[in-house]
């Protein structure tokens, strides 16, 4: 009786030993290689490589010039001000000309209409500061382009990959779960792909439109800040 319980507690050791190998090469076989997988998407992958490094470049080259040009200097009303009251409007005009940013170069368009009427030089900033914030939102349309075609081309991958897989299926009449599961798996990761592409691209763009937008406000207060400037020292 004892021999027995030996062996029956040797074959379910034996069966959990089994049972354990199943579950670890099931866990390993459940790490896909992304890397790998991501290879054999195909030309559609290819794609959207190409446009994730586009949207990539894009948004660095935006992130360096908005950090340059929007830059609100709020001791540059005071230099104007300091400069008008001492009678140097040349002087105010010099240093917004030397300064590279939107703000100084949208002061310096009111400074260069001095002697004109409020209603002129009011109208000159505001075109300059449209040009400036025109310059600042350029390159963004390719990110919003990105971000609308990215997923939508990452489907038409799938969907491509699919069309494969029944057509193989119809000439070789395999219709195994492998034979569907293991090509299937490969085209979904398009899908996935294009999905990344697209929020990376979409969120680049609405932060970068935001950060327009927040400078813009804050540009019209320096604008409205000159004019007061200009019209108590005519008063």
């Amino acid at each position: 009786m004892i021999h027995l319980d030996i062996i029956l507690q040797a074959g379910v050791s034996a069966a959990d030993s089994s049972a354990l190998a199943t579950g670890a090469a099931a866990t390993e076989h459940v790490s896909a290689p992304v890397l790998e997988i991501m290879l054999k998407g195909g030309f559609v992958m290819a794609l959207l490589a190409f446009a994730l490094i586009i949207a990539l470049y894009f948004i660095v080259e935006r992130w360096i010039y908005l950090s340059k040009r929007s830059v609100l200097d709020d001791n540059l009303i005071n230099v104007i001000k300091d400069n008008l009251k001492e009678n140097r409007p040349d002087a105010a005009l010099a240093y917004c000309e030397r300064t590279p940013t939107a703000q100084a170069q949208v002061l310096a368009t009111g400074l260069r209409f001095l002697g004109s009427n409020m209603r002129e030089i009011e109208s000159a900033m505001e075109t300059k500061g449209s040009v400036e914030l025109s310059a600042m939102e350029g390159n963004l349309n390719y990110l919003s382009l990105i971000a609308r075609v990215a997923p939508m081309l990452g489907f038409v991958g799938t969907i491509w990959g699919v069309i494969n897989i029944f057509y193989s299926i119809s000439t070789t009449n395999d219709l195994s779960i492998g034979a569907i599961s293991g090509g299937l798996y490969v085209k979904m990761v398009a899908s996935f792909a294009g999905l990344v592409v697209g929020i990376i691209a979409f969120l680049g763009y609405q932060l970068f439109i935001r950060k327009i937008d927040r400078f813009a406000e804050r540009l019209q207060e320096q604008g409205l800040k000159l004019m007061e400037i200009l019209v108590k020292s005519n008063q």
